[in-house]
């Protein structure tokens, strides 16, 4: 019995300090890194990456890397840079673009050797108005929490969604076996007449049956950990594009109304 409840505590103690080993490294990479591409009404929204001895010459290429895929077909020749949230175009030839830096991500491969990621929204047209985007690492409500670790997936926090899965196993793992055990040890209670024996196959049953009950205390302890870090726990950013939500309200007559009528624009 001191062996399964040792094995208890251990998994007790190992797993908080594995789940929450992710939040104390760097922060962490966003899911957009890996590859984004969206096309809205009046712009693109895209992840850029480029390498340079510093953060800024890498920052300014990436820009230029999203300007380029935008502006190849201008033929114009201009600098690209980026000041504050904001892409700015330098060159002797007049070129318009409307574009802005939603979110970026830095890291560092060697000394004097930076690869930084931006995430750009370009408009297809100067004269447009960029839909607004939300980069957020929040996350709406999902019945994936009551699966668990499948909420922790979906956030981009594989470890910790493989952990609570392995210990929701083992958990499980665990009950299966101690009740086997106890039924097993209570099914020789009448196979002796020793009395020695008898109690032996009785203490061995009631032992079994006090692990079957940690582990499901256990079981139950882990799920409930799982459904409430699933609903509140943040995850790697994500973009929401939330476009334009103006709502004009404009009044106007028609003869076949034989009236004033309004009309709602969303």
């Amino acid at each position: 019995m001191k062996k399964h409840i040792g094995i208890f505590a251990i998994c007790a103690v190992l797993l908080p300090h594995a789940v929450m080993g992710q939040h104390g490294a760097a922060p962490e990479k966003p899911a957009w890194v890996d590859g984004y591409f969206y096309e809205a009404d009046n712009s693109y929204i895209e992840s850029v990456s480029a390498t340079g001895p510093t953060e800024d010459e890498a920052r300014n290429k990436a820009a230029a890397v999203a300007i380029e895929r935008r502006s190849l077909s201008t033929g114009k020749r201009v600098q690209v840079r980026v000041s504050g949230n904001s892409v700015v175009v330098d060159g002797k030839d007049e070129l318009t673009v409307k574009a802005r830096v939603l979110d970026e991500y830095r890291e560092r491969y060697a000394p004097g050797e930076y690869r930084v990621s931006l995430l750009v929204q370009t408009a297809k047209n100067p004269n447009l108005q960029l839909e607004r985007v939300n980069v957020t690492p929040d996350y709406g409500f999902s019945a994936r929490a009551f699966v668990p670790g499948m909420a922790q997936l979906y956030k981009g926090s594989k470890a910790k969604g493989f952990l609570f899965i392995a210990g929701e196993v083992a958990m499980i793992g665990g009950v299966v076996i101690a009740e086997s055990m106890r039924a097993s040890y209570t099914s020789k209670i009448n196979t002796t007449h020793s009395a020695a024996d008898k109690k032996t196959y009785i203490s061995s049953a009631d032992n079994m049956q006090n692990v079957r009950n940690v582990f499901i205390a256990g079981a139950a302890a882990l799920y409930a950990w799982n459904v409430i870090d699933g609903i509140v726990a943040k995850g790697k950013k994500h973009v929401i594009v939330l476009g334009d939500a103006n709502l004009r309200i404009a009044p106007y007559a028609t003869p076949e109304a034989g009236g004033v009528m309004f009309a709602l624009n969303f």
